[in-house]
C-alpha cells in the first residue's frame, strides 16, 4: 500500500508565485528582510509588519504572496531546502566513476556548503523548523535529496550498497542531526559550526565504508 505523501497545509500556501522578474525581486527582499528580522528580534517578535518595513513594501505588498506569517516563514524554509537539493543533484554529473571516499566528502560537502554559505541565517532558519514541524512537510524536498545521494553513490568505484536508498536515508539523517547540533542550541558557538564541514566528511566516509562492507559480508 503506497504511503500518502503529506499535502501542505492550506494557511502555510503562497498567494501566488511571481512570475515576472521584478515581483520575483519583491519576493527575494521580502525572504531577505525576514531572515534580517529573525536575526535581529528573534522569532517571537517577527509580525509581517516588521517584515514589510524591513524590505521596503506596504504590508498589502506581502500579504499579495503570503497570507500569513508562518507562509512567509514555510517558504523561507522550503527555498533552504531546495538549494540543498540543487547542491546535491548537482554532483550526480555523470562523471569518472570515483573512490567511495572522494563521492562521500562530495556529498558532505554539497550538504554544508548551503547551511555554511550564511551561517547567521541558518541558525534563524532552524528556529523556524521548530515552529512549524517541517518534518512532515518536506518530503518532495527530501526524496529529491535521496534520490542524488543514491545516484552519487552508483558512481562509486570501489563500492557496492546492497540498499542505497537505506545508505542515503541514514547518511542524511545523520548530516540533519550533525547539522543541527551545529547550529542549534545544542552547542552554541562558532567554533562548533566552523569545524561542521570537517565532521560531515568524517561522517560521510566511515559511515558509508561501513555500510558498503556490510553489503559484502551478507553477499
Amino acid at each position: 500500500m503506497e504511503k500518502a505523501v503529506p499535502i501542505v497545509p492550506q494557511r502555510l500556501k503562497p498567494r501566488k508565485t511571481p512570475i515576472q522578474a521584478r515581483s520575483g525581486a519583491t519576493v527575494a527582499a521580502i525572504h531577505e528582510a525576514a531572515i534580517q528580522v529573525l536575526l535581529a528580534d528573534g522569532l517571537a517578535r517577527l509580525t509581517t509588519t516588521r517584515v514589510a518595513e524591513r524590505a521596503g513594501v506596504s504590508v498589502g505588498t506581502l500579504y499579495q504572496y503570503f497570507p500569513n506569517k508562518e507562509a512567509l516563514l514555510y517558504a523561507i524554509l522550503m527555498r533552504h531546502f531546495e538549494e540543498m537539493a540543487q547542491a546535491v543533484e548537482r554532483l550526480c554529473t555523470g562523471e569518472p566513476k570515483k573512490l567511495l571516499s572522494s563521492l562521500a566528502d562530495s556529498i558532505a560537502e554539497a550538504y554544508v556548503s548551503v547551511k555554511m554559505a550564511r551561517p547567521d541565517a541558518t541558525t534563524a532558519l532552524y528556529q523556524v523548523a521548530g515552529s512549524i514541524d517541517q518534518f512532515r512537510l518536506s518530503t518532495d524536498v527530501y526524496k529529491r535529496l535521496q534520490t542524488a545521494v543514491v545516484r552519487v553513490l552508483a558512481n562509486a568505484s570501489d563500492a557496492v550498497f546492497n540498499d542505497p536508498e537505506r545508505a542515503a536515508f541514514t547518511l542524511l539523517s545523520a548530516l540533519a542531526g550533525v547539522s543541527r547540533g551545529s547550529f542549534g542550541k545544542l552547542v552554541p558557538g562558532p567554533e562548533v559550526a566552523g569545524r561542521l564541514c570537517e565532521e560531515a566528511c568524517l561522517l560521510s566516509r566511515a559511515y558509508l565504508r561501513a555500510a558498503a562492507d556490510a553489503k559484502s559480508l551478507t553477499s
